[in-house]
């Protein structure tokens, strides 16, 4: 850790009782490189056109909640490049920075410092991949915060859709299974092992696998139907037009 990034215990003493920050971890947008669990089911341009829809869906995800929960927010895409107009529009007051790091583990401390640095004390990240996770969710994990020093949103497969933090752990975040389903069950081992006091939220699903396009298709139509707001719709658009083409038959 640097020696000029906040300890796991130590704050400056002017910060605000509650300073919060909520932070979207996101690939940038590019042919082959976005979505590639999906393939062969899907071709190259469709994943990319889905990742774009995700993150397009989650950035208005973000700034939402973000007013919610009185929270900064912030875009930590993984490469330098920008978003274009299109999606662009969507980022709205959110600041967007560069991840620094070589895996996960690292570029997730890193953002963590920045921020602890820049005066915030509760901290909450979200990937791309769950722009339809209920907004109540993040609520949640924000009043978490003042009970627990991390937070986690477990996913179905393994992995963690969301990850908060009101210190930093460097033990949940080095040499873990980035990417398995031993994920979230190895970050409880380990916060139990250290004494780190974490809760965890219900468990929520990400799209990153074909079954999981179908069942977010599904459900996205079910809201709808309900007429219920904040329907990610971005993702509805591309998998309406995709459901008419008999993708999902």
């Amino acid at each position: 850790m640097p020696d000029d990034a906040p300890s796991t215990t130590d704050w400056p003493g002017d910060l605000v009782t509650c300073k919060r920050a909520l932070l979207l971890f996101a690939r940038l947008p590019r042919l082959g490189q976005v979505k590639t669990r999906l393939m062969p089911r899907f071709n190259a341009e469709e994943a990319l056109a889905l990742h774009r829809a995700l993150l397009t869906d989650s950035l208005d995800l973000l700034r939402r909640c973000g007013e919610s929960v009185g929270a900064e927010c912030r875009l930590y895409l993984s490469e330098e490049g920008g978003l274009d107009s299109e999606i662009g529009a969507h980022l709205g007051s959110t600041t967007s920075r560069i991840q620094q790091g070589s895996d996960l583990g690292e570029r997730l401390q890193h953002a963590f410092q920045e921020c602890l640095g820049d005066g915030y004390r509760e901290l909450v990240v979200l990937g791309s991949d769950s722009p339809h996770l209920p907004d109540g969710y993040v609520v949640r994990a924000f009043d978490e915060l003042g009970k627990a020093e991390i937070v986690v949103g477990p996913a179905r497969d393994g992995g963690y859709y969301l990850l908060g933090a009101s210190r930093l752990h460097p033990a949940l975040l080095a040499d873990m299974p980035w990417g398995t389903s031993q994920l979230y069950r190895e970050t409880v081992r380990r916060a139990r092992r250290e004494g780190i006091p974490i809760s965890s939220l219900p468990a929520w699903y990400d799209v990153d696998l074909p079954e999981s396009v179908a069942q977010l298709w599904q459900e996205l139509s079910q809201r709808r139907s309900r007429d219920e707001p904040d329907v990610p719709q971005a993702c509805f658009t591309l998998l309406e037009a995709w459901s008419r083409d008999g993708r999902f038959a």
